[in-house]
């Protein structure tokens, strides 16, 4: 292997659903600290939410613009009692319309060639890579496609270049984990090479489609909050997570100091710097009672812009007179006045949104239809083969066990530079992550299908 290869490395995020807020985390922490390893990385892959951090990565999408968009999408699914699982409640099209105005006009050329989407082909369930885009739609699409989880995103799957795919996750949820020079990055605790550490024992691990999870109470609860977001103070906490994780990862890797980071100018002030404090009774005199919708503990070492997003997003979801007012509005004053609205809008609400649902799909039905009936068609003739091939021997192919890198790629370290740190002396904390200049697209179609 020449010396030009041995310094090319490549990325890769699983997806995590809701859980991406991780990610984002890790991203501010390696932005700041060492954005060699992102900015000069051959490749970046991605399957679902790991495909969307991907994509804001190459692209040069704000990380606050990130983090803004998914408190959210996280806020809006907490208003209902199913969840992301209400009918009015349409994840698909907010994760759209974030994309659409978060991208730059020429985020398809920035991306072809360096970021790679996993996505699932409905037809065959194989998985297919993608890493070249004609135009910004495209993009989007194909970022669409690698987010649909079936019945959790709606019935009918998105296409790209009039083909079916749903979740990449559902066939190769980390993609190219398997190759040396691949650094992966999940947000359950197992043996990925930037993930949680486990705090439970745990003796056991299964594997999702080359994901590591270990079987313990920490990520049953990541699990979980993958599809039904928590609320907004422990997703700031999780977004911290990320951050001490990434440092750690960096660290254990010599491409920083080994001390701890810098302390920022803000912890010496009296008052946290994300927000502006509400006024609150003279007989309130301890910081942490004048905060009290979000512990300053839990986004300490987050840039500030990331903590003023959170900060808010936290404010927001509890009542303005704190803890008391919020304990008021469970009195049983105030519910029987509550069931009365309830036959009223028990119907008329998912009635709405199923009509807007309809009114949205009836461009498309004709084209979605037929292609329904062809794949009943398909599995009807499946059910019904002769005998003789169903007795085909078929040959099973033993998949890779999983690596954890014990180093990075040879001579990443290059690029380190562990006594200074311009990043750190900027105002927001982290080094904003600009578009690289505008590659010059090779005329070939660059699909991988493994």
């Amino acid at each position: 292997m020449s010396s030009t290869k041995e310094k090319e490395w490549s990325i890769s995020f699983a997806g995590c659903g809701f859980m991406g807020i991780y990610y984002l985390g890790a991203s501010t922490c390696i932005l700041e600290r060492f954005p060699s390893l992102i900015r000069n990385a051959s490749k970046i892959y991605g399957a679902s939410a790991g495909a969307l951090m991907a994509a804001c990565l190459t692209t040069g999408v704000p990380l606050d613009k990130c983090c803004t968009d998914l408190m959210y999408m996280a806020k809006e699914a907490r208003k209902h009692k199913l969840g992301p699982l209400h009918p009015s409640y349409n994840l698909l099209q907010l994760v759209k319309d974030s994309l659409l105005t978060a991208l730059p006009p020429d985020a398809h050329l920035h991306a072809s060639g360096k970021l790679c989407i996993s996505l699932t082909r409905v037809s065959d369930g194989k998985n297919v890579l993608v890493s070249h885009f004609d135009s910004r739609e495209e993009l989007v699409q194909a970022l669409l496609c690698s987010c649909f989880v079936p019945f959790y995103c709606g019935v009918i799957p998105p296409t790209f270049r009039d083909v079916h795919y749903v979740d990449g996750a559902a066939s190769d949820n980390l993609p190219r984990c398997h190759q040396r020079s691949t650094i992966t990055v999940s947000a359950y605790a197992g043996e990925s090479d930037l993930c949680p550490r486990a705090n439970t024992p745990s003796f056991h691990q299964v594997r999702f489609n080359n994901v590591s999870i270990q079987v313990n109470s920490e990520n049953l609860y990541r699990v979980a909050s993958t599809f039904f977001p928590p609320q907004p103070e422990a997703m700031a906490e999780i977004c911290h997570n990320g951050w001490t994780d990434a440092f750690r990862f960096l660290q254990d890797n010599n491409l920083v100091d080994c001390e701890p980071p810098p302390m920022n100018l803000e912890a010496l002030s009296p008052e946290p710097a994300c927000c502006d404090l509400v006024e609150v009774p003279v007989k309130v005199l301890r910081s942490s009672e004048v905060h009290w919708w979000l512990n300053p503990q839990f986004i300490e070492n987050l840039p500030v812009n990331i903590k003023k997003v959170l900060c808010t997003a936290c404010r927001q979801a509890h009542p303005a007179g704190g803890f008391l007012s919020h304990m008021s509005e469970l009195l049983p004053l105030k519910v029987p006045s509550s069931f009365l609205w309830i036959p009223s809008t028990m119907s008329l609400g998912p009635a709405i949104s199923l009509a807007k649902r309809v009114l949205h799909w009836l461009p498309d039905v004709r084209r979605d239809l037929s292609w329904l009936y062809r794949v009943a068609g398909g599995f009807y003739k499946g059910v019904y083969k002769k005998d003789d091939d169903e007795d085909e021997e078929v040959d099973e192919g033993v998949s890779p066990r999983m690596r954890r890198c014990s180093s990075l790629p040879s001579e990443l370290n290059l690029w380190a530079t562990p006594t200074s740190h311009p990043a750190s002396n900027q105002m927001d904390g982290y080094m904003p992550l600009t578009p690289p200049p505008t590659p010059t697209l090779k005329p070939e179609l660059c699909d991988i299908t493994s």
